[in-house]
């Protein structure tokens, strides 16, 4: 093709067409002009199309992870509802009750629950995959991004949920001893033992149980109320990557 232009252009002189040939020169680079506009605008398409693919890329990924948020927020709100029916229970036994043969017994079953906690962290694998790749800026929603930095900033660990663990362990330290007996250290390790007789346990009015029962269920109100506002976060994130996928 160079070789045809320059053909034409050595014909116009060589037959003395001077203002032909400056025509067609202007004509030539024109056409030169737009050609590498069109490549650079193809380029530039190309560019923004990769980008693109890429952010869907990633938008999908942190997508799992946040429907995973959410399964696991569930767990943690079916088990906050399993311990607060055997703490409910353990208040009907001590009210009803005050032979600790019968009391203890079913305290001793419940504390395998009342003794846990389960807790939410999310899933942040994805969202830290693209900022160690310095590629936060491929998410052109700004709300979007900016939601997500501050959902991913949040400290999960450290607030309501650490006190949850830290009341769970005091009671567990502290109920423990209390209901500790020949027949419950018997039942596990087989042995006999110095240990008092259960019938020699007065917990039943015991105050601190008792406080520890109710700080239980307040944390816990606390934790479900932390877990639906996370629930509400996580789903307009959803929205939002959804919209941004199909854009």
């Amino acid at each position: 093709m160079i070789k045809f232009f320059r053909k034409i252009r050595q014909n116009l002189l060589m037959e003395n067409k001077t203002s032909k040939y400056f025509k067609y020169a202007i004509g030539e680079i024109i056409l030169v002009m737009i050609g590498i506009l069109l490549a650079l605008q193809v380029n530039a398409w190309n560019t923004k199309r990769l980008l693109k693919s890429k952010e869907q890329v990633y938008l999908k990924q942190i997508r799992i992870s946040l429907n995973n948020d959410l399964e696991i927020i569930k767990d943690v709100k079916e088990f906050n509802a399993k311990k607060a029916y055997y703490i409910d229970s353990t208040f009907m036994v001590l009210e009803q009750s005050s032979n600790p043969e019968k009391y203890v017994p079913l305290i001793t079953d419940y504390l395998f629950v009342m003794g846990e906690f389960n807790v939410f962290e999310p899933n942040n694998i994805a969202f830290e995959n693209m900022i160690a790749s310095e590629n936060i800026d491929l998410i052109t929603n700004m709300e979007l991004r900016k939601n997500l930095s501050l959902y991913y900033k949040r400290d999960f660990v450290n607030s309501t949920q650490e006190r949850i663990k830290e009341q769970t362990r005091q009671f567990v330290d502290y109920i423990t001893p209390k209901i500790t007996s020949r027949q419950f250290a018997k039942q596990f390790t087989k042995h006999d033992s110095h240990l008092p007789d259960i019938s020699k346990i007065n917990i039943h009015s015991d105050q601190q149980i008792y406080a520890h029962l109710l700080i239980m269920i307040l944390n816990m109100d606390n934790h479900n109320e932390l877990l639906d506002t996370t629930t509400e976060e996580i789903k307009r994130l959803l929205d939002l990557i959804d919209i941004n996928l199909k854009s």
